[in-house]
């Protein structure tokens, strides 16, 4: 169908009278549609087949039913293997054995110590097996079997003895044993019901054995030797398996049991009005047992029967399920008798209801679809002018909102915000580069090193008056980086050593230059000409002209623990009052650019472009004691 296309006139006014009713109700319609449609369809063309379906179905579900509860049974198997194992490799329990078989000479010659120690083991040794039946519900007995002697539980409140061996030759030649024997420590399970009773009683003076039961026997061995000590076997009721898997239990027409190799046969919750095992069954226990997963069909009591099972193959238990064919073939046909009065109008009201809801849902869709595609392409005219008040003309509705709200939020935010940007960019730039180019000397250097050597030409070689103009001239020359931002720490104090050489050459009281640094100079980098300027404001502010004692700069540097170069640069000069080292701070944090003050507020405003607030130069002073200025900058290793 090609919904693109305008429908004709009297289907329009029928999609206008349609899509007053909500959206919900329309696909609510069609969905009933369709489902009544497509099960009479199916029946009446397709009988045999959708009954084949129908078994093919529940095949599948009963396979699955048997396998999550085999899963099940698996699980509950663990449960017992962990707390044996726990049991076997028990120090305590494995030390009391051993020593127990150690005396057994000794107390058959009637050493007195010896008996007491065979006493304390064999009492601690049948409560460490009431300890574990404790553990675990489902264990009926358990007992420990050497070779000339046997342990059972200790007797718990309101329980009996537990299990008791008589014949012992005759446990040491069954399969229990010899399986267990043969396994080297591996857990060996089995159907028991056959062994259990000729083999264990809940006390030697028992006149009927344990019956029904399910066994779980392990060799266990001597610690470091690996010489075997013997054989534990765990007796468990089946009922304690099909309590777990009564989730299991049953369905319609079928009942699920647990079997054993040997013929055990355990209903889960099974009901009388499923099947129930039948007769037949050493073949079916063969069958199950020799392909351990699969699907039967059986015929018992003139009736067929559906058998899935399922199980693992070093397990002597399994599930299986029997359900009655016949309770699917009647729900089959009874749904096939039904549906064969109402096929012809559910046809008819089914096909018109189904095309009248579809394009009345889609047609409008397309429109928005093509609405959409075209203000993702950037055309932020095209919208949709809903004509209907159901869900969809309200999601028409709320798409035109958007796409104008979308217009007007690029409009006004969008642009706004990278105009923002873009200037606040180009400032940032313009300041970074108007500071630099404040200390820039390339034309002073020029001039300089031509009157040098107008005055080595005059003087014919050195003269005081050349060295004074060539110290300077090298001032200048490190002053020149062209686009250098960043310098080392090392090339910034040759530039201030030579700075005060050049100071020097005006005082007879010369200014003494002291460094002590925790870093190698060589291996940080700092702001290009960002020591001459302190060192500079010093010499102007820091001393006065008839100060008596030595002049002394002293620069000292470290690494902090945050990741920051830290440089102090201290002066002995005559320091500051508290008005006046406000004042200087107050000047340092203001932003505008001037031509005038160069010095300490241009390497403040240049760290703080640069790196940050948070970077930059703080003043400390005292009247009459000298003045500390404090550079801190991010951790810069050189590349």
């Amino acid at each position: 169908m090609n919904t693109n296309r305008r429908p004709c006139k009297l289907i329009r006014r029928l999609i206008r009278q349609l899509r007053k009713l909500n959206l919900f109700s329309r696909l609510l319609m069609v969905f009933c549609t369709l489902l009544i449609v497509s099960t009479i369809f199916i029946t009446f063309f397709n009988h045999n087949s959708y009954a084949r379906e129908m078994e093919t179905g529940l095949i599948k579900y009963l396979s699955v039913l048997v396998q999550n509860a085999s899963f099940k049974l698996d699980q509950e198997r663990g449960r017992f293997e962990e707390q044996m194992t726990r049991l076997i490799l028990s120090d305590h329990f494995l030390e009391a054995l051993v020593e127990n078989k150690s005396l057994q000479e000794r107390v058959a010659a009637g050493d007195a110590d010896a008996v007491r120690r065979y006493g304390e083991n064999t009492k601690s040794i049948e409560q460490t097996l009431l300890l574990a039946k404790k553990r675990q519900d489902g264990i009926k007995a358990m007992i420990f079997v050497m070779d000339e002697d046997q342990y059972s539980m200790a007797a718990g409140e309101n329980d009996s003895r537990g299990a008791f061996i008589r014949d012992l030759d005759s446990f040491h030649e069954s399969e229990i044993y010899t399986q267990a024997v043969a396994a080297q420590g591996y857990p060996v399970w089995r159907d028991s019901v056959k062994d259990a009773p000729d083999l264990f009683f809940e006390s030697s003076d028992a006149k009927f054995g344990i019956e029904g039961c399910i066994t779980l026997s392990y060799q266990v061995y001597q610690p470091g030797t690996r010489k075997p000590l013997g054989v534990l076997v765990c007796c468990i009721y089946p009922k304690y398996f099909t309590n777990a898997l009564s989730e299991y239990s049953s369905q319609n027409g079928g009942n699920t049991f647990i079997v054993g190799e040997n013929g055990m046969v355990e209903g889960i919750s099974a009901g009388f009005s499923a099947p129930p095992f039948i007769q037949q069954r050493s073949g079916l226990l063969k069958r199950i047992f020799s392909q351990h997963q699969g699907n039967l069909m059986l015929e018992a009591d003139d009736q067929q029967l559906l058998a899935s099972f399922c199980g693992q193959p070093d397990f002597p238990l399994h599930i299986v399920n029997l359900t009655y064919r016949e309770h699917i073939m009647d729900k089959v046909d009874q749904l096939g008798r039904i549906n064969i009065l109402i096929m012809c109008l559910v046809i008819l009201i089914g096909s018109g209801g189904f095309y009248l809801t579809a394009v009345s849902i889609s047609y409008p869709v397309n429109k928005l679809i093509r609405s959409m595609k075209r203000v993702g392409a950037g055309d932020f005219s095209a919208v949709y002018k809903a004509e209907s008040h159901d869900e969809i003309g309200v999601l028409c509705s709320e798409f035109d909102h958007m796409v104008s709200d979308m217009k007007s939020l690029i409009d006004r935010v969008y642009v706004a915000e990278l105009r923002e940007n873009a200037l606040e960019l180009s400032q940032k730039t313009a300041q970074l580069d108007a500071l630099q180019m404040q200390i820039n000397p390339h034309f002073l250097y020029n001039t300089l090193d031509m009157i040098r050597w107008e005055c080595m030409y005059e003087a014919g070689g050195e003269s005081a008056a050349s060295d004074m103009i060539e110290k300077f001239c090298t001032l200048l020359r490190m002053t020149i980086k062209g686009d250098q931002k960043e310098e080392t720490v090392h090339d910034s104090l040759l530039h201030a050593s030579t700075y005060l050489d050049v100071v020097n050459f005006r005082h007879t009281n010369k200014i003494l230059l002291e460094t002590d640094l925790s870093f190698d100079p060589c291996a940080y980098m700092i702001p290009c000409l960002a020591l001459q300027p302190i060192l500079e404001n010093a010499v102007r502010h820091g001393f006065e002209v008839d100060q008596e004692n030595d002049r002394l700069i002293s620069i000292t540097g470290e690494v902090s623990d945050k990741n920051r170069l830290v440089l102090r640069i201290s002066d002995n000069g005559s320091g500051m009052s508290q008005e006046q080292l406000e004042a200087l701070r107050e000047n340092l944090s203001s932003t505008e650019i001037t031509k005038n003050g160069i010095g300490l507020r241009n390497v403040n405003q240049r760290c703080h472009l640069c790196y940050g607030q948070e970077y930059g130069i703080h003043i400390d002073s005292k009247l009459g004691k000298g003045t500390v200025v404090t550079l801190t900058v991010p951790l810069k290793p050189t590349v």
